[in-house]
């Protein structure tokens, strides 16, 4: 059973109430600082746990930055090397493609410069030998004689056989030219034709198959197939 305080007199009244109030005072100050305390103390904890949270927030945030920052250099190196290499494919292509169509149009220029060459060269040829052959029908017109000859030896199977030549290289060369249709070998009709319309340097062989030309026009062309 619970202990009931009686005070008698006022005093004791007094003091009664003063030992309840001071002993319920202590508990309640003592518990209420030892709750801030340890509020200020969670508090304290807590925004140091904020407080580091933050920092290692950042730090991982400072980190991630920078790794994301190298990684975009590096892909942005990747792609500037793989732009530049491609860059360098295609300009290395392309000037594949120029220098062999400059090695086409040299090869093209050096056929054309060739043929030119040889068509010049053949003509300065030509004229050359033509020079020298006229020159020297004038000192030996008996080279007549051995053209009109060869092409009478090269129709053996011909029964008949006309050489046409200028009159005046009857006039001249009668006796030898004679002298070659005796020869043997020769078709027994052959004879000697003059013909005014051929000029005085060719010589004409007729015959059933058609005509032989042995003159120095014949010869040069001749020459000429030559030298193509």
């Amino acid at each position: 059973m619970a202990n009931v305080l009686k005070a008698n007199s006022p005093s004791e009244k007094v003091e009664a109430a003063r030992n309840i109030s001071g002993l319920a005072g202590f508990n309640l100050n003592d518990l209420a600082d030892e709750g801030r305390s340890r509020l200020d103390e969670c508090r304290n904890q807590v925004r140091q746990m904020l407080d580091e949270a933050a920092i290692e927030a950042k730090r991982i945030r400072t980190e991630a930055e920078a790794k994301g920052y190298e990684e975009g250099l590096t892909r942005a190196q990747v792609d500037n090397d793989k732009k530049i290499r491609a860059q360098s494919e295609q300009r290395a292509k392309e000037g594949l493609n120029v220098l062999h169509q400059a090695v086409e149009k040299l090869h093209t220029q050096h056929e054309d410069w060739m043929k030119q060459y040889s068509r010049t060269l053949s003509r300065i040829a030509l004229a050359a030998a033509e020079r020298v052959v006229r020159r020297k029908l004038v000192d030996e017109p008996e080279i007549l004689v051995r053209w009109a000859e060869d092409a009478l030896t090269s129709t053996r199977s011909a029964s008949k056989l006309t050489l046409a030549v200028h009159p005046e290289t009857i006039a001249q060369l009668g006796e030898a030219l004679d002298l070659m249709l005796v020869s043997p070998g020769l078709p027994e009709q052959t004879h000697v034709e003059p013909d005014e319309t051929l000029a005085r340097d060719s010589v004409v062989v007729r015959q059933l198959g058609g005509d032989i030309q042995a003159g120095l026009e014949a010869q040069l062309h001749r020459l000429e197939e030559l030298l193509a």
